[in-house]
């Protein structure tokens, strides 16, 4: 039950014209008292760095200054409020243009405003029930707030708990929102910004993306909310991929409507973040039940190889079964993230339980990360990949869909939960996932622990022969020079059980291949034979040779269809998709997309 005599009152004004925001915060109760603290929080869920959210507030002082009360600056994101006692009024300034965690914070743009809780001052002591009252708009300027607070009149909403005021993005503009119920429930498509094509396809993305919330909803059942929106950028800038209660902030990028391996790709994206509505933002790792306790000191948890793998999984699943990608790229980019995962030093080091306990210090990229972190979301999702194929190959009645509808049901909506999550709740565990999975399918659980809490021992290309997919291998050498994206020729990683651990170092810019100026197929012809290989490199203001003899390996080039029809049936209904190769058809291999960076061995 709500306590009338505590709580937190916004009211907070957008400035267009300086990309401002001005707050003015009233809290009362017993837990405002002389020395209190004030702070932002230090990460958002959903996104693991601990962040300087603080920087972008100033200008905080006392609105009443007859009563004496002031306000110092406290470590990294925070205040200490001293002379208060049972109430205080203050108020403040924040800048609140910063595309690049626009997610994160919302923001404020000179056309359109995203408003969410990471630029407002809150206590830790107190993250129960609040309210924000927006000021007057800009002129055509109109609100959009999706479920999750109660409406209370004159552009006022009030929110059970900080957390969800945290947890929920609030568009102001003059936006262009696409609406269609789906299953009985109303979806947004809140687009902030256009494109270039945007009137001439936005509608079959939006229903094409239909497709993809429907399969998500055959998975488990049920929509976990009375509505739900997507908030959607097509400005370069907006690196975006958050997930929220009901809504997600994704970036689509500015070629989204002509290209279509871009329109693909934002299917994914936001297939991505709507099947966290259920995997992470209900159905959550210990102990990412209690947020509200952590949010100024992070929260650590090792079941993230659930959370965020298995959706990555499913984002290119439903993706699949929505027809933005057809069964030969699924199998392709599953086999890409094996490839990409093992060929690194780190993937037979580090077990993806600490990894995902890491999570504060690996989110981000960083050099000689090859050598010692893996992508909790990468092994996550070829683990899931694991046990949806086995699970259909040794009993048609089952999958890693019923599976895992089961283990929402149980281990959330069990736990009480139903469009919120349980202020008890505390969340699950590995060990109950193996036990659950144990239940489900005797000694399953038993290969997941060992999944998860060893390092490597996953076996894709076998998983995908069980299928009926038979891989093409080469012979081939290599150096273990890694690059990121398209940063070639700076090296961004060097595998230090390889040739090329002779010296080389993250950050050198390879200049010359043997004395001849450096190009990406003269590196990749050198690296795949036998020879010596000299590389020229700038390291600072330094020009320093390398040699180094490549090392024999071998690649997966193709996917060989050595299968039966019935196995072809398995994977048509697996994938929801037509798929009726000829015998001994191959397929390419060559498809391969991680939002997280691509990290390319030579």
């Amino acid at each position: 039950m709500t306590d009338p005599s505590e709580g937190a009152e916004y009211h907070v004004t957008i400035d267009p014209d300086t990309l401002e925001l001005e707050v003015e915060l009233v809290l009362f109760g017993a837990f405002v008292t002389d020395g209190m603290v004030l702070t932002v929080p230090s990460w958002v869920p959903g996104d693991y760095d601990f962040e300087p959210y603080g920087r972008d507030v100033f200008a905080v002082e006392n609105a009443d200054p007859e009563d004496g009360v002031q306000v110092v600056r406290d470590g990294w994101n925070g205040y200490k409020v001293f002379g208060a006692s049972d109430k205080v009024h203050l108020r403040y300034r924040a800048s609140a243009y910063e595309p690049d965690l626009g997610d994160a914070m919302g923001l404020v743009d000179s056309n359109y405003a995203v408003l969410m809780g990471t630029r407002y001052l809150f206590c830790p002591d107190y993250v129960g029930p609040c309210s924000v009252q927006y000021g007057q708009l800009p002129p055509k300027w109109t609100i959009h707030h999706p479920s999750g607070a109660t409406p209370e009149g004159d552009q006022r909403w009030a929110y059970p708990s900080f957390e969800i005021l945290l947890d929920t993005p609030v568009l102001f503009g003059d936006l262009t929102i696409k609406e269609k119920t789906i299953r009985g429930v109303p979806f947004y498509f809140a687009f902030v910004d256009q494109g270039v094509g945007f009137n001439e396809r936005v509608d079959a993305f939006v229903d094409q993306l239909s497709v993809a919330v429907e399969a998500i909803h055959d998975v488990f059942g049920l929509f976990p909310f009375t509505d739900y929106t997507f908030v959607l950028s097509l400005n370069p800038q907006a690196d975006w991929g958050l997930e929220h209660l009901t809504s997600n902030m994704s970036g689509l990028g500015p070629d989204v409507f002509v290209d279509d391996d871009k329109f693909a790709n934002g299917i994914r994206v936001c297939a991505h973040e709507l099947f966290h509505a259920w995997n992470v933002r209900r159905l959550r790792p210990a102990p990412l039940g209690q947020l509200r306790k952590h949010l100024t000191s992070g929260s650590f948890t090792d079941g993230l190889w659930m959370a965020e793998g298995f959706t990555r999984y499913y984002e290119y699943l439903i993706s699949t079964r929505a027809n933005a990608y057809t069964p030969d790229q699924f199998f392709s980019a599953v086999l890409g993230y094996f490839t990409h995962l093992s060929q690194q030093p780190a993937y037979s080091r580090v077990a993806v339980a600490d990894s995902s306990l890491a999570t504060y210090l690996n989110h981000a990229k960083y050099p000689g990360r090859v050598n010692n972190s893996i992508d909790y979301y990468d092994k996550g999702m070829l683990i899931a990949f694991a046990v949806d194929g086995f699970l259909r190959r040794s009993d048609p009645q089952k999958s890693l869909d019923d599976a895992f509808r089961g283990f929402y049901e149980t281990y959330f909506i069990g736990e009480g939960g139903d469009d919120q999550v349980p202020a008890d709740y505390v969340g699950y565990t590995t060990d109950q996932v193996v036990a659950y999975f144990n239940a489900y399918h005797p000694g399953l659980g038993d290969h997941i622990g060992a999944w998860v809490n060893d390092p490597a021992g996953l076996d894709t290309p076998q998983d995908m022969t069980a299928l009926g997919l038979t891989p093409v291998w080469q012979d081939t050498h290599h150096l273990g020079i890694f690059f990121l994206d398209d940063g070639a020729p700076t090296i961004y990683g060097v595998a230090d059980n390889m040739p090329a651990a002779v010296g080389l170092a993250p950050g050198d810019v390879i200049d010359a291949v043997n004395g001849y100026a450096y190009s990406p197929a003269a590196l990749a012809w050198a690296a795949s034979n036998a020879s010596p290989v000299t590389l020229t490199v700038t390291r600072g203001h330094r020009v320093i040779d390398f040699t180094m003899t490549p090392q024999r390996a071998r690649k997966i080039v193709g996917l060989e269809w050595t299968g039966s029809e019935d196995q072809a049936k398995l994977i048509s209904k697996w994938l929801g998709a037509d798929f009726t190769p000829a015998s001994g058809e191959t397929f390419p291999v060559d498809f391969y997309e991680n939002f997280h960076g691509i990290e390319a061995m030579v």
